[in-house]
C-alpha cells in the first residue's frame, strides 16, 4: 500500500459499511485515542509508513507461498517428463536393435534370386515355407519400424516437455527468492520503523489496534455469528474463532500458529471444503460475490493486490490473522481497503439465523396481606 493510502480508502471503507448496513466500530465502542496535541502529522506519518511496509511483507509472504507451492508442482512435472523420456529412450533403443536384426537378417537371405532358391530346395513345400516366414517377417519389420518411428518422436516430445518444466521450475525458483527478499525487506523496514518511534507513538499505534479489535468483538456479542450463514460456514466460523489469540507466522497452517490465508482455507478445510491455499489464489478462484450479499462464512479480501484475507462473522465483523507480532482477532470488517469478497460454498443454502430465545415467563408475584391494624384502645 502507497504511502497515504490510510486516508484514501476513508471513503470506501465508509462505501463498505453502509452496503453492509452496520456500522464499522459500534457507537458504544472506545474510540481509538488521539495522539497528543501537535503530533497528529508524525503520528499519522508513522502510522501510514508501518502499515506500508507490513501491507509489503505480507504481499510478499502471501506470494511466495503460492510460488513454493507452484515450484513444487513443476518440479513435479519436470520429474515425471524427464522419467516419461528416459522410458522412450529405451523404448527406441529396443526398436532400433530389432530393425538392425531384421535388416541383418534380410541382407544374408537376400542374396539369391526367388526362381533360383525354389530350384535349390529340397522341396517345393520347403520353399513355399520359406516364403511365408519371409512375408511374416516383412509385416513384422513394418512393425518395428512404426515403433521406432514412434518412440523417436515420443522421446523428442518429452525431452522438449522436460526442458521446459525445469525451465519453468526455475523460474519459480528464482520469482520465490524475490518475494522472500522482498518479505523480508518488509520485516525489516516495519522493525526499523517501530524501532525509531517513541514508546507514546508506539502505545498510541498498540491502542489503535486494540480499540478496533475490542469494538469488534463487543459489536459480535451483540449481533452473534453465524446468522445467514451456511451449514459449512457455521463450521469454518467455529473453527476461527477458536484460533484466537493463537500468534500469526508466516505461512502458518496451524494448529498453533496461522498466516491470513493460512486461518482462512484451514477454516473450511476443517468444514469439508477444501480452498486454495493462498489470498490470491482465493481471489482468483473461488466465486465472488458482492459486499452487500455477504454471509457469514465468506471471505473479505483486502488491497488491491489481494495480499490480505478476513473470515466474515456477520454484523460487520471479521475474524484475521493480522500481521507478524500480532494474534488471530476479531476486527472492523472495513479495517483495511477491501477488494472485494468470495464464497467457498456458493451452491450451498444458509440456514435460517439463530432466533433469540424468549426469556421465561415471570413467576406472579402474590399481592402482599395487609398487616392487621392495631385493635384500638379500649
Amino acid at each position: 500500500m502507497s504511502r497515504g493510502t490510510p486516508r484514501s480508502w476513508r471513503a470506501a471503507a465508509l462505501l463498505v459499511t453502509t452496503l453492509l448496513l452496520v456500522p464499522a466500530v459500534p457507537a458504544g465502542a472506545d474510540p481509538a485515542p488521539a495522539p497528543p496535541a501537535g503530533a497528529d502529522s508524525a503520528f499519522d506519518r508513522l502510522a501510514e509508513e508501518v502499515e506500508s511496509a507490513r501491507h509489503a511483507a505480507e504481499a510478499a509472504e502471501q506470494n511466495y507461498t503460492a510460488v513454493t507451492g507452484e515450484l513444487a508442482r513443476r518440479r513435479q512435472l519436470s520429474a515425471d517428463a524427464a522419467r516419461q523420456a528416459a522410458e522412450q529412450r529405451g523404448r527406441l533403443a529396443d526398436a532400433e536393435s530389432e530393425a538392425a536384426r531384421l535388416v541383418s537378417e534380410q541382407y544374408r537371405s537376400g542374396g539369391l534370386g526367388t526362381l533360383a532358391r525354389l530350384f535349390l530346395s529340397d522341396g517345393p513345400e520347403d520353399f513355399l515355407d520359406r516364403q511365408q516366414r519371409a512375408a511374416s517377417d516383412s509385416r513384422s519389420a513394418a512393425t518395428v519400424l512404426r515403433d521406432l518411428r514412434e518412440a523417436r518422436n515420443r522421446m523428442v516430445l518429452f525431452s522438449e516437455q522436460a526442458a521446459q518444466a525445469e525451465k519453468a521450475a526455475s523460474d519459480a525458483a528464482a520469482e520465490a527468492q524475490r518475494s522472500l527478499e522482498r518479505a523480508k525487506e518488509g520485516a525489516t523496514r516495519t522493525e526499523r520503523l517501530l524501532a525509531g518511534a517513541t514508546a507514546e507513538q508506539i502505545g498510541l499505534l498498540e491502542q489503535r489496534e486494540s480499540a478496533l479489535a475490542d469494538g469488534a468483538a463487543r459489536q459480535l456479542l451483540a449481533v452473534g455469528p453465524g446468522g445467514g450463514a451456511s451449514a459449512a460456514g457455521r463450521r469454518a466460523i467455529d473453527f476461527a474463532l477458536a484460533q484466537r489469540g493463537k500468534p500469526y507466522l508466516w505461512g502458518g497452517t496451524g494448529p498453533d500458529a496461522f498466516d491470513c490465508s493460512g486461518l482462512t482455507s484451514q477454516a473450511w478445510q476443517a468444514a469439508g471444503v477444501p480452498i486454495p491455499r493462498t489470498s490470491q489464489q482465493q481471489w482468483a478462484g473461488l466465486r465472488h460475490v458482492a459486499l452487500r450479499d455477504l454471509r457469514p462464512g465468506d471471505l473479505v479480501v483486502y488491497h488491491g493486490d489481494a495480499s490480505h484475507v478476513a473470515l466474515y462473522l456477520g454484523g460487520g465483523t471479521v475474524v484475521h490473522a493480522p500481521h507478524t507480532g500480532t494474534v488471530v482477532k476479531l476486527a472492523p470488517v472495513a479495517m483495511l481497503p477491501v477488494l472485494g469478497a468470495v464464497r467457498p460454498d456458493p451452491d450451498a443454502r444458509p440456514e435460517p439465523a439463530p432466533q433469540p430465545q424468549p426469556a421465561p415467563p415471570s413467576q406472579p408475584t402474590q399481592p402482599s396481606q395487609p398487616s392487621p391494624s392495631p385493635a384500638p384502645a379500649g
